[in-house]
């Protein structure tokens, strides 16, 4: 079975995306860079794992702090296709670069596609 979700990077929430982006950076690569709404993004090249810093006012206190951002080519089909699987939606949301889902896989643990 072909995959239908690409995984496009590791979302971290933070109350210092900037500070932890920095150190971050220095371990896998990169330079941090702004990404727009508070996001900053650590690419450390070719054939290795995007890490995004998402601002929170504070420390969750959620088990996920860490999630997957997902690529797919039809949000609507891989919904319908996770949901099979035994994942949820849990919301819809948008900002100033695009729309995504969020979702739960069977555990409860998030991402978004």
């Amino acid at each position: 079975m072909a995959p239908f979700v690409r995984v496009d990077c590791v979302t971290i929430n933070s109350p210092d995306p900037e500070g932890l982006a920095r150190f971050w950076a220095h371990l896998v690569g990169g330079v941090p860079r702004d990404a727009g709404n508070g996001f900053v993004l650590v690419d450390p090249g070719e054939g290795h794992v995007r890490l995004l810093f998402q601002r929170t006012g504070a420390v969750p206190d959620r088990q996920d702090r860490v999630h997957l951002d997902c690529q797919v080519a039809d949000r609507e089909d891989a919904i319908a296709r996770v949901e099979e699987l035994g994942g949820r939606l849990l919301e819809r949301r948008s900002d100033s670069n695009g729309a995504w889902a969020v979702m739960t896989d069977p555990e409860g643990n998030t991402f978004c596609l």
